[in-house]
């Protein structure tokens, strides 16, 4: 029997003319395009029921077609980068011939992850469909079934199994060294995170950075802008005069101003930057905190009081102009506590940046942040934890157990919004230190690797929960290679951190990487990659 909808096979058998029973003679079914090759028709009460696969039918040749041949999953070029061919990681083109047998007005094509339990179809009317927007350097079934008007054959379909290439990234720059890198802001340190000004802002279409100078009077979080989405790779600073300086004494809640997040915020929650940052206090534990910016979109100035920097132990104190709200608390706090999580450090939040670049404070959007080895729970660090906003608060997210839910071996996570509930996020995994340059105390945060997530996978569909993202055994690595074309090697590729992923023109064809690089000898420079196989 077939899978098709009742209403459908009732359609079409409610359609054949009938007096009782089902008149299936040849004479009748050549006056028809479909052969219907099992009905039951109970009138009683004037209902019709019936069960029915319903197959294209050529009167000349009065057979079912059997499944397409040949079908065939080819990669679409993106790029040539010396000499090199490069295909796309989020497209595939299939082809097929059409059965031996029967009229085929239309074809159903399905594909999915292998092994994985959601499909997606589109069906087609020519022999060939380029698909799209899925998941880079992973294995994929895709299956070809032969429809008529109303219905496809689950019984006739072909089957292939293919894999998408993986993701290739390009620094800038010039030659095979970090010599020859481009230097995206002229002081730039580590610490970095890019967003898109969108509409609504008087900067729409530029980019604006939060980053660390390398510079000791500006020390914290400094701010960088681009002149446009195209001049991707040249940011103007403004360090010292703008964002967040580390003060000259501690504050109870800040020492010292670590890596931090611009996330613009709509019109319901204010219509401007709020800085999410993370800072060691008095008490040496690292928590997750924010600021709102005095300026609007410009995200400049986060200080209520004259001064247009954050800057001393005043302005942070509880009374100051740059007073903190805690996002993330630590194991005892009074306020947002996190039970067993004695530090909160490096975080992104995943904000749905194809659905519009402001975040309106949706519940469900979600938080990574690294946390320490957690007795009793991981035995590795750097962790990821995992925070939901609920509306009105950050909630880590914990097991059964009371251990938070980790992605083990995780380091400087950054997702980026895919459309809909899907995100894909970069890391490095630390538990590789193949290529770490001995005697160097500078991060190495080992091979990047991306994986990716579905809100379908469990739970509410509307929101993207631990569970619904790849364990990162599924890890895809990501290839990086150097402007003249040759790939970085394990050394190279281990110190590239504090990455951040951005689409500047606000389409997926080009994204961009700012990430902050050193060969284990130099101090790291905020440099940039570029998407060569989108």
């Amino acid at each position: 029997m077939s899978d098709a909808p009742l209403w459908q096979c009732c359609q079409t058998a409610a359609a054949l003319p009938i007096a009782g029973a089902l008149d299936t003679s040849p004479a009748s079914l050549s006056t028809h395009p479909y052969l219907v090759r099992f009905a039951y028709l109970a009138l009683a009460f004037g209902s019709v029921a019936c069960a029915a696969t319903i197959e294209p039918y050529d009167a000349a040749t009065p057979s079912r077609p059997n499944a397409p041949r040949s079908v065939v999953a080819s990669r679409i070029s993106s790029a040539t980068v010396s000499g090199t061919e490069y295909f796309s990681s989020t497209r595939l083109r299939v082809s097929w011939a059409a059965p031996g047998s029967g009229a085929v007005p239309r074809y159903e094509v399905s594909w999915s992850e292998a092994g994985g339990q959601f499909r997606n179809s589109r069906v087609v009317t020519a022999p060939t469909i380029d698909l799209t927007d899925l998941a880079s350097g992973t294995a994929y079934r895709i299956d070809v079934a032969p429809c008529s008007a109303l219905t496809c054959s689950t019984s006739d379909t072909a089957s292939i199994a293919t894999q998408t290439p993986g993701e290739v990234w390009q620094m800038q720059g010039s030659g095979s060294s970090i010599a020859g890198l481009t230097r995206i802001v002229p002081d730039g340190n580590v610490k970095i995170h890019v967003l898109r000004y969108g509409s609504g802002s008087a900067s729409a279409g530029r980019l604006l950075m939060y980053y660390g100078p390398i510079q000791q009077a500006a020390k914290g979080l400094a701010v960088a802008t681009t002149a446009s989405a195209t001049n991707y790779l040249s940011f103007d600073s403004r360090a010292g005069s703008a964002g967040l300086l580390n003060p000259p004494a501690t504050a109870t809640l800040v020492r010292e101003i670590a890596t931090g997040q611009g996330v613009p915020l709509a019109a319901n929650l204010g219509a401007r930057i709020r800085l999410f940052f993370e800072a060691p206090g008095a008490d040496g534990r690292t928590r997750i905190m924010s600021l709102d910016s005095q300026d609007g979109y410009t995200g400049f100035d986060f200080n209520t009081g004259a001064s247009t920097v954050c800057a001393t132990q005043a302005d942070y104190s509880t009374s100051g102009g740059c007073a903190p709200t805690i996002a993330i608390g630590v194991d005892g706090d009074a306020t947002a506590a996190s039970p067993r999580i004695s530090n909160a450090r490096q975080f992104k939040i995943g904000v749905p940046t194809m659905t519009d670049w402001r975040w309106d404070g949706a519940a469900g959007t979600f938080m990574v942040f690294t946390t320490d080895q957690v007795p009793g729970c991981s035995t590795v660090q750097p962790n990821q934890g995992y925070a939901v906003w609920s509306g009105s608060a950050w909630q880590v997210q914990y097991q059964a157990n009371g251990c938070p839910k980790l992605f083990q071996s995780m380091q400087a996570a950054h997702p980026l919004h895919l459309g809909g509930t899907r995100f894909k996020i970069y890391y490095g995994d630390p538990s590789d230190q193949t290529g770490r340059v001995a005697g160097s105390n500078l991060p190495f945060l080992g091979p990047k690797k991306v994986i990716y997530a579905n809100g379908a996978r469990s739970g509410d569909p509307n929101r993207v929960d631990f569970e619904d993202w790849d364990p990162t055994s599924a890890g895809r690595p990501l290839v990086f290679l150097w402007p003249n074309g040759s790939p970085l090697n394990a050394t190279a590729l281990g110190y590239i951190d504090d990455f951040s992923v951005v689409m500047p023109t606000g389409v997926p064809e080009l994204q961009v990487l700012y990430v902050a690089i050193t060969d284990g000898t130099v101090a790291p420079f905020a440099s940039a990659a570029v998407l060569i196989n989108p």
